[in-house]
């Protein structure tokens, strides 16, 4: 095809006639190259999918993937028996309804002021066990009193190899000064257990010098507190504590009064004491009973002297820090904490053995440190730093039921002075456990720890921390 020149252009004839050569030049050359391209271009059907990553399908690449199957059924079996057991009981609740008849019972119980749970010993174990509750007597009764609330508690167990019991009881109340953030609150507690245990004063004490004693405690509190923020609260108490030490009654363990000199042990007769204590805590935790984020800090002293004549006199300052921490999900959740306390000589008195500080056992509500691989009471000094590390996963949820597989690590020590205190000294304990809960708030919590002097179980009704 050429183009045609209008007659009006017949001056630039000439020039068209190039262009028109050059046109016919470049069909010839593009229609001769057109096969060339044709037979280089590589076939395919284009309904067949395209693999993204390829790679996947690659035989080394099954290959891994089966091997990290292998280990992870091997590995799994362990858990296997866990598992079945919780999948049966899931089964049988869900059959006889029985996750909404306890809730049921629980909301039911819970409106009207009545709390129980579980109790178990200072040094709990497998097969001890008792009860415990707490009722709210405004609700009970239906009182108005929008300022003002009444409590009274008490629970009994048998001891370790039912070697005697341990009992709690006691009360009380608090009064809300009308909208102020101060409130007016005290408490009375009577607390006796048969057989305690006792090896020393100090780091180095041999459980060869394990004896047992029989504490008795009336313990009267009152004091202010005070809401300083939504999550900052502060009291001042008053505390009048009334110990009676006697020897306690174990089977194949030495009497305190009978293995140890009383010179030796300050506080082995007991004493009566009267003391003022003030404390602070900030508290941001999402939820107390478990807690997924936030955390807490509290610091307190306390001046407690005898009225007895017995010379004990001291001033005790402690502190506290824990916070949670999610990892990338609310199932997965890092729990750490520190604590140090220390009791310090006033006026040439002594410090009560009894209210020491205390490290070992599985519970850290009854006055002796988080150290899981060791005994209640293990270690007494005048000083202690304690930390504690758990890694909380859930594994199990059912409605208003869940379980957590937990693993841990404490590390602790106790010392006389600061500058006693020594890396090379410190005792740990690693191991497991299980939480078992209930709208979020843990009934049965199972461990178990290793340290340098065994094995050790615990048993408790509630997160340690």
């Amino acid at each position: 095809m050429f183009l045609e020149l209008p007659s009006d252009m017949s001056s630039n004839k000439k020039l068209f006639s190039n262009l028109n050569i050059v046109f016919f030049l470049f069909l010839t050359l593009f229609a001769g190259t057109t096969p060339l391209f044709a037979e280089k271009e590589i076939s395919y059907d284009p309904y067949v999918s395209i693999l993204k990553y390829p790679e996947v399908n690659q035989i080394q690449t099954a290959e891994r993937r089966e091997r990290n199957q292998l280990i992870a059924r091997i590995l799994e079996q362990p858990l296997r028996p866990i598992g079945y057991g919780m999948g049966r009981t899931a089964e049988w609740v869900e059959e006889n309804r029985m996750d909404k008849k306890a809730i049921w019972l629980v909301d039911e119980l819970s409106l009207h002021g009545i709390h129980p749970g579980l109790k178990f010993p200072t040094e709990g174990s497998f097969g001890t066990v008792g009860i415990k509750g707490q009722i709210e007597l405004e609700k009970l009764f239906k009182w108005e009193q929008p300022y003002a609330s009444f409590n009274v508690f008490g629970g009994w167990t048998p001891n370790q190899d039912f070697s005697g019991s341990t009992v709690d009881l006691g009360g009380g109340y608090e009064i809300r000064i009308f909208k102020t953030p101060l409130s007016h609150i005290s408490s009375v507690r009577y607390s006796r257990s048969s057989g305690e245990s006792f090896s020393g004063i100090g780091q180095e004490t041999s459980l060869g010098e394990r004896s047992s004693y029989k504490p008795e405690e009336l313990k009267l509190e009152s004091g202010l507190g005070y809401a300083l923020a939504k999550t900052i609260e502060g009291s001042t108490t008053f505390v009048l504590q009334r110990m009676n030490i006697g020897n306690g009654n174990r089977e194949r363990v030495g009497k305190i009064k009978e293995h140890f000199p009383n010179a030796s042990i300050p506080g082995i007769d007991g004493g009566d004491l009267i003391g003022l204590a003030t404390s602070v805590m900030h508290d941001n935790r999402d939820n107390e009973n478990d807690p997924k984020r936030g955390g807490y800090e509290s610091v307190a002293f306390s001046y407690f002297h005898s009225v007895d004549g017995k010379e004990l006199h001291y001033l005790k300052v402690a502190g506290e820090v824990a916070h949670y921490f999610p990892l990338r999900s609310d199932r997965r959740v890092l729990a750490l904490r520190v604590a140090v306390e220390k009791n310090q000589e006033l006026g040439g008195g002594k410090i009560p053995f009894f209210n020491m500080s205390r490290l070992g056992g599985t519970d850290k509500s009854n006055g002796s440190e988080l150290l899981r691989s060791y005994r209640y009471n293990r270690f007494f000094e005048e000083s202690l730093a304690v930390a504690n590390a758990e890694y909380r996963y859930n594994v199990y949820e059912y409605g208003s039921f869940a379980g957590d597989f937990v693993a841990l690590f404490d590390v602790g020590e106790v010392f006389e002075e600061l500058g006693d205190f020594g890396f090379d000294k410190l005792k740990f304990s690693y191991g497991g456990g299980l939480n078992v809960k209930f709208h979020r708030k843990t009934f049965v919590s199972v461990t178990i720890a290793r340290g340098n002097e065994g094995w050790e179980t615990g048993l408790r009704s509630k997160v340690p921390f």
